[in-house]
């Protein structure tokens, strides 16, 4: 469990971490586990899963208010297929390969973006 949390530490930060935000780790199964980082307003600003100590499964960021802003998928660690980037009403769509970009496509008509719940 101690491998997990500092995998969780050093992987996850894509923004800095705050005291008052919290991290909420729930055993799946043996191998797996979901992992949600809350602000500290309590909204969610990350949430995915952890396989055999890697991300592994769809991953999702928040912005402050509960907007998706990021989605994808790991495979044991690395990013795969299309992820979604969303900012100011625009999209930008990364199709990923063993962490590795393949192509890039920006959707520049503004979208309606969806919450949590989608």
């Amino acid at each position: 469990m101690r491998h997990l949390l500092l995998i969780l530490t050093l992987v996850l930060t894509t923004g800095s971490l705050c005291a008052q935000e919290q991290k909420i780790i729930t055993k799946e199964d043996n191998n797996t586990f979901k992992v949600v980082y809350l602000n500290e307003d309590g909204n969610i600003m990350q949430q995915g899963f952890i396989k055999n100590n890697k991300l592994h499964g769809k991953w999702s960021s928040f912005n402050k208010t509960g907007i998706k802003i990021i989605s994808g998928q790991y495979e044991k660690g690395k990013k795969v297929g299309r992820w979604i980037f969303r900012n100011n009403g625009k999209i930008k769509e990364v199709e990923y390969s063993d962490n590795t970009i393949v192509n890039v496509v920006n959707w520049d008509t503004p979208v309606t973006l969806g919450t949590v719940n989608d």
